[in-house]
């Protein structure tokens, strides 16, 4: 998932401005594969173990200093469209931890700062992204 954009994401009691991209990503931690004897090629796939790992970029327009630290927990949400219009939102919500908090300076782009978090299942089930009609 990548959402280009959003208006502005709110992570636990805070919100954060100039948020210029989202991306959701998965990966498998653990992958089963089965062959039979019949030839070379698998003929059984299983993932029971899946990572999903959330990032944020920020445009940063001055000095930083809002705290934002690895091991910070809280619900990720933004509200994104197909135009600037209200009309077709949706609203995505995330239980997440706070991995790594790292920026970038060039002349050419300015700063930014990357907020990479992993989503956390309520149950173990239950897919960490939520996403609703706003």
């Amino acid at each position: 998932m990548l959402v280009l954009n959003p208006r502005q994401v709110e992570f636990g009691a805070g919100t954060w401005t100039n948020v210029t991209s989202v991306s959701v990503g998965r990966s498998a931690r653990h992958v089963l594969t089965e062959w039979s004897d019949s030839g070379a090629h698998v003929v059984f796939v299983d993932v029971p173990e899946q990572v999903v790992s959330v990032r944020v970029v920020q445009e940063m327009l001055g000095d930083d200093m809002d705290l934002v630290r690895p091991g910070e927990s809280g619900s990720l949400s933004f509200v994104t469209g197909p135009n600037s219009s209200d009309a077709g939102t949706r609203e995505v919500t995330i239980e997440c931890v706070v991995k790594t908090v790292s920026y970038e300076t060039s002349v050419s782009r300015g700063s930014r700062r990357f907020i990479e978090l992993i989503a956390v299942s309520e149950d173990g089930e239950a897919d960490p992204v939520d996403v609703d009609d706003a």
